[in-house]
């Protein structure tokens, strides 16, 4: 992707979002109730073709691990920032391919993008050029770790939070090898997007936007069913114990300005 003028200014004129206290306990609770479906099944619970390979920096000290249950990532990188340690990300999947897929400046635009009461455009496009899959970002969570996405994994298009390892991890794990649209900009925000999704029942490209009707406020997309399991991450963020999270009314709309 690459960065225009008008890129630069928007990311140089402000200072992006600072990540408070409160911030960083939504994201992890919206992350919490948003499983990453695959087909029909949650990512964690698909027959694993392979493990992913990380390697991160927590407080200064590099480990590199291999896991083969997102679950056990996941609890890695939410009790690390959840207990305030410096977690950063060094190497992900294969050698080089998390700076591949997410460059410094597309992540200084996803973070610039992470402030309340927004309708960006979005800002990045990942594809399988052998399947079906279509991912738009629009903007990052918990310090860099996760992204709002508009995608289609799950066979019907949603909007939700997604870890970035588990997008990286469906290469190894699930055999979709994701790759960034270096060409992709648009300026359509993404509401516009969300709102053909719900019309259609797919994520729509750019230049089919033009050939629909879409006005007023977009529909919402349905969200993914929260499984159980997810309680003990939910404890562990709030607290508490959360024997009806269920009902928790926390989602990702909640961020956004579609009007």
């Amino acid at each position: 992707m690459k960065e225009t003028e008008n890129d630069k200014r928007e990311i140089s004129d402000e200072e992006p979002p600072q990540p408070t206290l409160s911030g960083l306990r939504r994201d992890l609770t919206l992350l919490c109730l948003n499983e990453l479906f695959v087909g029909g099944e949650p990512l964690r619970l698909l027959k694993k073709q392979g493990p992913l390979f990380l390697r991160y920096e927590t407080d200064g000290i590099v480990s590199t691990q291999h896991y083969l249950s997102p679950a056990s990532w996941r609890a890695k990188i939410l009790f690390d920032l959840a207990e305030g340690k410096n977690f950063r990300v060094l190497e992900m999947d294969l050698p080089g391919r998390f700076k591949q897929m997410f460059p410094n400046t597309l992540l200084r635009r996803l973070l610039w993008h992470s402030r309340p009461s927004a309708n960006f455009p979005p800002v990045a496009r990942f594809y399988d050029p052998d399947g079906e899959a279509e991912i738009l970002l629009t903007r990052s969570r918990l310090c860099g770790n996760a992204v709002d996405a508009l995608h289609n994994l799950s066979g019907a298009p949603r909007f939700q939070p997604l870890w970035i390892s588990d997008l990286l991890a469906l290469r190894p794990m699930a055999g979709i090898e994701l790759v960034r649209d270096e060409q992709f900009s648009t300026t359509v925000p993404i509401s516009r997007y969300i709102q053909a999704a719900a019309v259609t029942g797919r994520v729509v490209k750019d230049g089919e936007l033009k050939a629909l009707s879409l006005k007023g406020k977009p529909a919402w997309l349905p969200s993914p069913p929260p499984s159980r399991y997810v309680a003990h991450l939910l404890e562990h963020v709030t607290g508490k114990a959360v024997p009806q999270f269920e009902a928790l009314t926390c989602t990702i709309d909640d961020d956004y300005d579609f009007r």
